[in-house]
């Protein structure tokens, strides 16, 4: 039976892996996009719109395979305060 992996396409460093399908592969995209997020912010780091390009890949029998991306984009919620327009 088919798993599923997440592995950051630049580093090509395995994320998460042994995840029962694509669906869990989600979440755990979301998990990984909160766990940077949070540990930016505990080290007072801005995020500063990070982009990060993450595969998720299906193994079957020790073969990995693409079946999909995901871009995180760290950040992108985080409004300025800016001034009114004038």
């Amino acid at each position: 039976m088919p798993s599923y992996q997440v592995r950051d396409t630049t580093t090509r460093r395995l994320l998460a892996r042994d995840l029962a399908d694509y669906a869990a592969a989600e979440a755990a995209l979301d998990r990984l996009d909160d766990e940077l997020e949070h540990e930016l912010a505990a080290n007072g780091e801005g995020v500063g719109r990070i982009r990060l390009r993450l595969d998720v890949e299906r193994v079957t029998e020790g073969v990995a395979k693409p079946v999909g991306h995901h871009v995180l984009l760290l950040g992108v919620d985080d409004v300025p305060d800016l001034p009114p327009a004038v």
